[in-house]
């Protein structure tokens, strides 16, 4: 994070050197970050701040304890905190943030509340995205009046028109509002919007603006309504008007196809270091690309007449492409922006198809855990649709495709595992290890449970497993039997 009087300085400098200064702290740390040039970094100001630990052998029982340790070595503590049991607590300790909220060093969007007991920490886990045993508590939205100056379309990847208001600019919360989220037109129809309005927005953390209040009775007659629009705004073909939905059915819209590029590079995909929002905007607009496939063919030749591309920048862009070929296959598979398919479900169904993904049909695909009927549909059409597509592509990149190890008979196979206590090792390695015998390591006792594998100061769990009569084993015996 950067402190509120370090970014205030770091701008006054960028204002003095003529430079764009950040719209606020979060942004300029995020990027400080991502710099390639870590003396930029350095002069960023960056302060770290501490929040939770890491994979960890420490023989803490509660989140306090080990985080108040991790303050003595010397890590920052937070401003405020506290320890509580009741939601009266709770609330006391909200408002007495929002009150200090202007005097703490950093800007806050709101706070964390964490179960403190970490084998209760343990046994809520954590969904795919995020922690079960932690939730935040947002402050309330910032909001302010201001005007709508026009109102713009947005085609996504997928062809789907989100319609986009322009406001007069408004600082909320340390930052420039210049645009605020729509949805769609039945938004704009049930608020009623229309161009010169004034209105209420609201912003709140990384939250897009969203306008909540429309003020009708302060119209003076140069409203201008807001008709729905009937002609892609990048390719001016006919859009197919589904009520809710307005789509682009062009699959050469510009649009749709630097999308679909700018997601087959990003971090999460491919991750094309350079190949950034504006440079594939650029590429697409000269006709140097018409599809991912066209990123393959990209030479030194095709760019040195462009804007902006010098011998290095061009060297590191091939380059980065280069360095796709041979990644796992999961991650070309996601990187396609199949719609309701993402990296779990990428990675489960490579896993299970392997290069066979490409012909796999519907019943396979919802024969398989987590996979349902709308997933399954979007998948195969994708497949039906762009299937020539795909062969060139995993062709080219010649992807690894990881294979499915076949787990042996032994004594977890299949059986279902609860992990207590401290053992010598970290549970986390432990359930590892099961997992790789093919167990499933659940974080709750119950009548289905096959083994309870306890150590020290086991607690309820060793408790019901009793009760239950579960048959319980030290990791002493665990071992034994592995």
């Amino acid at each position: 994070v950067i402190r509120k009087d370090d970014f205030e300085a770091i701008n006054k400098e960028r204002l003095e050197e003529g430079e764009q200064p950040f719209a606020n702290p979060r942004n300029a740390a995020a990027g400080s970050l991502r710099q390639l040039d870590s003396s930029v970094t350095a002069k960023r100001k960056l302060f770290f701040n501490v929040w939770g630990v890491g994979e960890n052998a420490l023989a803490f029982t509660k989140n306090s304890e080990m985080m108040n340790y991790i303050y003595s070595l010397g890590f920052a503590k937070p401003p405020m905190q506290t320890h509580t049991k009741t939601v009266e607590g709770i609330e006391k300790l909200y408002h007495e943030i929002i009150a200090a909220r202007n005097d703490i060093e950093m800007m806050l969007d709101g706070m964390v509340i964490k179960i403190d007991d970490l084998e209760t920490q343990e046994e809520l886990g954590h969904t795919v995205k995020f922690p079960r045993y932690s939730c935040a508590y947002k402050f309330p939205a910032v909001e302010k009046t201001t005007k709508i100056v026009n109102i713009i379309q947005q085609v996504g990847r997928t062809g789907v028109i989100t319609p986009v208001a322009i406001v007069e600019p408004t600082l909320i919360d340390g930052s420039t509002v210049e645009r605020a989220s729509l949805h769609n037109y039945d938004e704009i129809a049930r608020l009623d919007l229309r161009i010169n309005d004034e209105v209420i927005i609201i912003k709140s953390g990384d939250i897009i603006p969203k306008i909540t209040t429309v003020f009708k009775d302060r119209r003076d007659g140069t409203q201008k309504e807001i008709s729905r629009p009937t002609e892609c705004p990048e390719c001016k073909s006919e859009l197919l008007d589904e009520g809710t939905l307005i789509k682009c059915q062009n699959l050469d819209c510009p649009s749709i196809v630097a999308n679909s590029i700018i997601y087959f590079a990003s971090k999460n995909c491919m991750n094309i270091d350079g190949l950034g929002i504006k440079i594939v905007e650029q590429l697409v607009s000269e006709e140097k690309i018409y599809d991912i496939l066209d990123l393959y063919s990209l030479t030194y030749e095709k760019l040195q007449d462009l804007e902006g591309f010098k011998e290095k920048k061009i060297s590191n862009l091939l380059n980065s492409i280069k360095n796709t070929k041979g990644t796992t296959l999961h991650r070309v598979i996601n990187a396609l922006g199949i719609e309701h398919i993402g990296e779990v479900a990428s990675k489960q169904i490579c896993l299970e198809f392997g290069l066979n993904v490409i012909s796999v049909d519907f019943d396979s695909l919802v024969a398989l855990d987590g996979i349902g009927e709308q997933m399954a549909n979007s998948f195969t059409e994708f497949m039906r649709v762009n299937k020539e597509l795909v062969l060139k592509l995993l062709d080219i990149i010649k992807p690894q495709v990881e294979v499915k190890v076949e787990i042996h008979e032994n004594n977890f196979k299949d059986m279902t595992v609860v992990l207590t206590g401290t053992m010598s090792v970290s549970r986390g390695v432990i359930k590892k290890q099961l997992e790789a015998l093919g167990a499933k390591v659940s974080s709750s006792i119950s009548k289905k449970t096959d083994y309870l594998i306890y150590g020290e100061d086991a607690g309820s769990k060793y408790d019901k497993a009793i009760t239950l009569k579960v048959k319980t084993l030290t990791e002493e015996e665990m071992n034994t039997l592995i």
